[in-house]
């Protein structure tokens, strides 16, 4: 079962099937569900070092798990198909070549250090969002309670998004359709109908939000979706 915790969001997975859990952590990095680290709650969890995400060395990303068998497994396969315990005699199968390379640790080493740090700014910025944005006719995200968000995005759902998204981007405002609905794109169309995602889809728009977005640029953001967006 893959589970995606959406943007940081952690993913409700108690209300999953018991089958074998993989994470796709790769907004999560700092969230928690229940208390626990996401990444750390089924028996592999995957994250992104993308620029976007709250820690990055560019590219490429982080595998974890606590099963000694599996993480062999993925050493092997960033690695050409080499078995680490057994040594380079022999490569027992074909495989890839994902290793990160040094240079990129050396970068996002320090970050990690200062997850908490890195973490509460963008809780500031989410925080900042949500008072300036309460009256608005707009769907505001939020983890359930007890849960950590990991804001590696902020993403508001609204009516008319297009239109919203052009007013905001004619003001110099960087926002962006806040997720795609697979299924409406060339790789993966006619899979069949998905009206959860299209809805999604449809009203999903992402804020700027980065650790150093200033409260008079908040200010400004919340302005102009003032100006567009219906009040409760």
């Amino acid at each position: 079962m893959l589970a995606v915790h959406l943007f940081g969001r952690p993913a409700r997975l108690e209300q999953l099937p018991e089958l074998p859990l993989l994470e796709d952590a790769a907004g999560a990095l700092g969230a928690s569900h229940g208390g626990r680290p996401c990444g750390g709650l089924g028996a592999v969890g995957c994250f992104s070092f993308h620029p976007r995400k709250i820690v990055t060395t560019g590219e490429g990303g982080a595998v974890t798990t606590n099963d000694g068998t599996l993480a062999e497994r993925v050493r092997s396969l960033r690695h050409h198909g080499w078995s680490p315990s057994s040594g380079y005699d022999d490569m027992p199968a074909g495989a890839y070549n994902y290793r990160l390379s040094d240079v990129l640790c050396a970068l996002g080493i320090p970050q990690l250090r200062r997850l908490e740090q890195l973490l509460a700014a963008r809780e500031r910025v989410a925080g900042g969002y949500a008072e300036r944005l309460a009256g608005l006719d707009v769907v505001l995200p939020e983890a359930d309670a007890g849960d950590r968000h990991g804001w590696q995005a902020y993403v508001i759902q609204l009516d008319r998004r297009d239109e919203v998204m052009a007013a905001l981007r004619a003001q110099g405002i960087q926002c962006q359709i806040g997720t795609y609905a697979l299924h409406r794109l060339g790789a993966y169309r006619d899979q069949g109908p998905f009206p959860g995602a299209d809805a999604v889809y449809e009203r999903a728009l992402a804020l700027p939000l980065h650790s150093r977005l200033g409260e008079g640029e908040l200010d400004r953001v919340a302005a102009a979706l003032d100006k567009l967006v219906s009040h409760h």
